[in-house]
C-alpha cells in the first residue's frame, strides 16, 4: 500500500515538474515585437507578420472579455478595451509565441508571476 501511495506522489511530482520547467512556449520563442521576430535566425518577415496578426486576433477579438477593467486587472497587469464588445476588457499580451508548427499564440503575464521561465 505504501508503494502505491509513493508511486502516486512521485507521478504527481513528476507531472508538476514537467509543467513547471517546459516554459511558456514549448518548441518556439517568445518575441515582444514583430521586429525582434524578424531579427531571429530562421524567421522571415512574412512568417512573423502572419504569426503576430493571428496572435493579435486571438488576444483581442476572439478572447472572452472581462466585464470591467478592474476585473481584468485583478488577473493581468495590463488590460485594454475589447475590439468587439462594448464595455469589455481583455489582457494585453506581453509577447507572441512563434513556432514553425502552429500559428502565433499570445503570451500573457499574469498577476503573481515573479519569475521568468527559461
Amino acid at each position: 500500500m505504501r508503494a502505491v501511495i509513493l508511486g502516486i506522489i512521485l507521478a504527481i511530482a513528476g507531472l508538476m515538474g514537467f509543467l513547471f520547467f517546459r516554459g511558456e512556449c514549448p518548441g518556439g520563442q517568445v518575441f515582444a515585437t514583430e521586429a525582434k521576430c524578424r531579427e531571429a535566425a530562421g524567421f522571415d518577415a512574412a512568417f512573423c507578420r502572419i504569426s503576430f496578426a493571428q496572435a493579435r486576433r486571438r488576444a483581442y477579438e476572439d478572447a472572452s472579455p472581462f466585464s470591467t477593467q478592474d476585473a481584468c486587472l485583478r488577473h493581468f497587469p495590463v488590460c485594454e478595451p475589447h475590439h468587439k464588445v462594448v464595455s469589455g476588457y481583455v489582457p494585453t499580451p506581453r509577447g507572441v509565441c512563434v513556432t514553425r508548427d502552429k500559428p502565433g499564440e499570445p503570451v500573457f503575464e499574469k498577476i503573481g508571476q515573479s519569475f521568468q521561465k527559461r
